[in-house]
């Protein structure tokens, strides 16, 4: 690792392919528009092979001279065809490392590492994509044992183990909220069926099928929406195993590990210094099983979707106390919240109500059967009690735990330590209600490394701003 290495061969391929997705979804829109046209589409299909020889090459003297060694504290990386460039990482700099084992590197026994920094921006600062295991491991040893961290207080403990049974797994992917996702995805490939097959007529003679079943019966609408809505789910529970299969997490005195995926072999490694928060997340269909998973929010780029940092996909409820007791002690407290008043409950109620209501009249009057909307109304003044309900805080010595919902409930506990920023803000209305909405940052510039909580009443933001300014 002291000297100038060279990747596999395979990082040529991935380089290949990596560069053609991104032409292909750069020019997605000229390329159709060239292959509908006779004249362009010869002079596509000459171009083709040319394109091709010139990523090729292009890629071979890419990888020819993309190098990276080690050189006292610091990991060096050096590329560029054209353009020389050459990048410098501190070890002291460096977050998390994940390595991956996509399709390609694992017929060929190789893995992918991705160095994250706090300032690396959207993507990982340092990739290296096609790596023999036993380079990577060593890689992620040496800067693991080199990077200059004070120690945790914590005595050297037993790993502390946590996997993903086959029917956690099952209950995980069947009670996913991706539905949504991947209906739109469903609607969107769809969507893209009159263009493709446009000698077809497949809208038209959907069209008249969906006449001649609204003629009918309203049950065969019905089924078919819930034909929809199932092939939506059926995309959702499958993206969820293929996602989570095989999920391990291993707390190892100062790093929690973790390694998931059935297709996409991925294995991440936080350190528990770079760690700024938890999040407890309810999902509202797995609410009512008692059911939890839990997030981390450390500084670094790696899953900031969620999926990443996600160290335990599900977990009774009933254990999540003695769970963070053994496993992240230092954000370990109780989960009673002190409520909000109740003078802020008619902000959730109007919040939720009032959209459904402007939608349902302006349905009413441009759209046949559009006063059905009103039944969503019932619905939206449920999730504005739900909300006012589930939103609250409470501080706990060091800690501070603060608890909203959207959908799901999510609670978040940070140390004081760990907060950036702290921003309260009232509107109007607030003022006369003498309400605050309570902000608070925590990982500077990492998405989702907020949280926030509406209605509090004034002193009690108060006594929060208190405490988070004393010595």
């Amino acid at each position: 690792m002291y000297e100038p290495q060279r990747l596999h061969p395979l990082a040529i391929l991935d380089f290949f392919i990596h560069k053609i997705y991104t032409l292909v979804q750069a020019l997605l829109p000229l390329l159709v528009l060239a292959i509908a046209e006779a004249g362009s589409r010869k002079w596509l299909l000459l171009a083709i092979p040319f394109i091709l020889l010139l990523f090729i090459a292009y890629g071979i003297l890419y990888w020819l001279r993309y190098v990276f060694y080690i050189k006292g504290q610091e990991l060096r990386m050096e590329s560029g065809v054209l353009i020389r460039k050459k990048r410098y990482i501190p070890f002291e700099r460096i977050q998390t490392i994940q390595i991956t084992a996509g399709i390609l590197q694992r017929l060929f026994g190789l893995v992918k590492i991705q160095v994250e920094t706090a300032g690396g921006g959207a993507k990982a600062e340092f990739v290296l994509a096609a790596l023999s295991r036993q380079k990577a491991e060593e890689l992620s040893r040496i800067i693991q044992a080199n990077k200059r961290i004070a120690p945790t207080n914590c005595a050297e403990t037993t790993p502390i183990e946590y996997s993903l049974s086959t029917r956690s797994l099952l209950l995980l992917a069947s009670t996913s909220n991706g539905i949504g996702v991947a209906l739109a995805a469903l609607l969107a490939v769809v969507s893209q069926f009159d263009d493709v097959f446009s000698n077809m007529h497949i809208w038209v003679k959907l069209g008249t099928y969906v006449e001649n079943i609204a003629a009918g019966k309203v049950s065969l609408i019905i089924l078919l929406i819930f034909v929809l809505l199932f092939l939506a789910w059926l995309m959702s529970l499958l993206g969820t195993i293929i996602r989570f299969a095989g999920f391990r997490m291993v707390r190892d005195n100062d790093n929690i590990k973790i390694s998931r995926g059935l297709l996409e072999r991925q294995q991440i490694t936080i350190p528990l210094r770079r760690i700024q928060a938890i999040k407890v997340i309810e999902g509202i269909l797995r609410q009512p099983l008692g059911m939890v998973s839990i997030q981390v929010v450390s500084v670094s780029n790696i899953g900031t979707k969620g999926e990443g940092n996600l160290i335990v996909p599900l977990l009774p409820k009933a254990q999540l106390i003695s769970f963070l007791e053994e496993t992240l002690p230092e954000f370990a407290m109780s989960l009673q919240v002190q409520g909000l008043p109740d003078r802020s409950k008619k902000r959730y109620y109007l919040i939720n109500t009032l959209p459904v209501i402007i939608i349902a009249i302006i349905s009413s009057i441009f759209i046949p059967m559009g006063y059905l909307a009103f039944s969503l109304l019932p619905l939206a003044a449920w999730l504005g009690k739900q909300q006012y309900q589930d939103a609250g805080w409470q501080v706990d010595n060091d800690k501070l735990l603060m608890r909203s919902r959207r959908l799901g409930r999510i609670t978040t506990i940070i140390h004081r330590r760990r907060i950036q920023s702290l921003c309260i803000s009232r509107n109007f209305f607030q003022e006369r209600q003498r309400l605050n909405s309570l902000a608070i940052a925590f990982a500077s510039g990492i998405a989702g490394a907020r949280a926030k909580i509406r209605g509090m009443d004034s002193e009690k933001s108060n006594t929060i701003v208190s405490w988070f300014i004393q010595e």
